[in-house]
């Protein structure tokens, strides 16, 4: 599964990614570079929650 890393120290790979770049490749080839400290797997955005459609609408105690 292809992943976004954040470079945390220099590496070469197929060119020369400087700290601070993001580097996006297959988890299972960079685990070792992840332990090691070389690359930290980027978080992935969360979906927008899901709003209840079923919720009952709210009525205003005031108008009534």
């Amino acid at each position: 599964m292809i992943q976004k890393f954040k470079v945390a120290r220099q590496v070469l790979f197929d060119r020369l990614y400087l700290e601070g770049e993001t580097y996006e490749g297959d988890d299972s080839e960079v685990r070792h570079l992840v332990a090691a400290g070389v690359l930290q797997p980027l978080a992935a955005k969360a979906a927008p929650a899901v709003k209840n459609k079923a919720e009952p609408k709210l009525q205003n105690k005031a108008a009534g």
